[in-house]
């Protein structure tokens, strides 16, 4: 525990946040009068939004805890295999969290919107 306190300040760095490898949600959002969403699919996705974002930030707040306390630990060298499982799970849940996300916007999107935020998301990547 002692030498684990010396590498306190190496716990949160830059890209550390496990950036999801699809990330739609901001983009409906912010594109909502462009995509011409309906009352209802507003509604859907706020509900979903409402739903699932404090489980997002959490699981954020946790990969990233456990990234420091991995840090931590190779630094010190002390033994990874349990942190690494833990870090490992924790961006698997993540990512299957984002993954639940696009498939909730193909199923309440228009084909037509659903390809319009798709596009959107792509050209944001270059």
């Amino acid at each position: 525990l002692v030498a684990t306190a010396g590498f306190a300040a190496a716990k949160g760095v830059p890209g550390d946040g496990a950036i999801p490898v699809v990330e739609l949600m901001p983009l409906t959002m912010r594109y909502e009068a462009d995509l011409k969403l309906t009352p209802e699919q507003i509604k859907a996705i706020t509900a979903y939004r409402e739903a699932n974002m404090p489980k997002r930030i959490a699981g954020q707040k946790n990969i990233l805890a456990l990234r420091g306390q991995l840090r931590a630990a190779m630094l010190s060298g002390q033994p990874t295999g349990d942190l690494m499982r833990q870090v490992s799970q924790a961006e698997l849940d993540h990512m299957q969290a984002h993954e639940r996300c696009v498939v909730f916007m193909r199923t309440t999107l228009t084909p037509e919107q659903y390809t319009q935020l798709i596009q959107r998301y792509l050209d944001g990547l270059r």
